[in-house]
């Protein structure tokens, strides 16, 4: 166990643990909706096409990214 895994799992950090996935489906939801709303240059000027964009703009908020 890390020294941060090992301070995380004391009763006083336990609330922090549990919202820590609750923050992190919170960001990619409004990731996702803001990658929904780009127009097709907004687009291009990140690299991603409109397929993959609506691909992922779609994927449920719990579905996290890799690495995440």
């Amino acid at each position: 166990m890390t020294k941060f895994a090992s301070i995380l799992s004391g009763p006083a950090f336990r609330s922090l643990r549990l919202s820590l996935p609750l923050g992190q489906w919170i960001r990619v939801s409004r990731e996702r909706r803001m990658l929904g709303s780009l127009n097709e240059h907004q687009l291009r000027d990140i690299g991603i096409d409109a397929a993959t964009a609506s691909k992922e703009a779609s994927r449920p908020f719990w579905d996290l990214p890799e690495g995440h």
